[in-house]
């Protein structure tokens, strides 16, 4: 008699999540596909398409994880702090140490960001709301205690400051070989500079 317990739906979802996962770390989001999903995970093509509808679907949900893993890194990072300038700056800190810890998160992460990612995936649109939750407050924050501009608009700042310290952290890691070997530029030294740069430019000179 077959006494193997049969998995439940949930158990099955949670199989392919990993091995998704798995595939992720192995390939990268350039090279990840569904067929190497279902070939690492062991099960019916059918069962996998009936869980996770496309590759957008299925990276969603691998994105829950990853911006999961960021958000908690901001947030003890921040904590650290009470100038709402060092929050900022170990917030950017943490992105690039997130980027060096994760490479294929950090990918994952900016791979979404894209007009034509398919994105309903809603725990990770919630961890994202944390996000700018947590932003809005430390600016919020700054400026009620006058270490930041009050004129300038809590989510503008949230926005600027978001896309600005993931795109330099993607480009010191895309260029870090041309700027090491051609300009012989630090690339810890560079992210320090930006990030002193945008401080600069969010100070309220009392």
């Amino acid at each position: 008699m077959n006494t193997r317990k049969r998995k439940t739906p949930q158990e099955r979802k949670k199989q392919i999540l990993a091995a998704a996962e798995l595939v992720l770390l192995e390939v990268g989001i350039e090279n990840f596909t569904v067929d190497q999903v279902i070939e690492k995970a062991g099960i019916a093509k059918g069962t996998v398409y009936n869980h996770y509808k496309n590759k957008d679907e299925m990276l969603g949900a691998i994105g829950v994880l990853a911006l999961g893993i960021l958000h908690d890194r901001f947030f003890v990072e921040a904590s650290q702090h009470e100038n709402s300038l060092d929050k900022i700056r170990a917030i950017c800190l943490a992105a690039y140490t997130y980027n060096q810890d994760y490479p294929q998160y950090f990918d994952l992460i900016t791979y979404m960001e894209r007009p034509e990612f398919e994105m309903s995936e809603q725990k990770y649109l919630q961890i994202s709301q944390r996000l700018q939750n947590l932003m809005f407050s430390v600016v919020e924050h700054g400026k009620s205690r006058k270490e930041i501009r009050t004129s300038f608009d809590p989510m503008m700042v949230n926005y600027i400051v978001w896309s600005s310290c993931m795109g330099v952290v993607q480009f010191v890691e895309t260029k870090k070989k041309f700027l090491s070997n051609v300009h012989e530029i630090d690339t810890q030294q560079l992210v320090d500079t930006y990030i002193e740069m945008l401080l600069h430019g969010l100070e309220n000179k009392k």
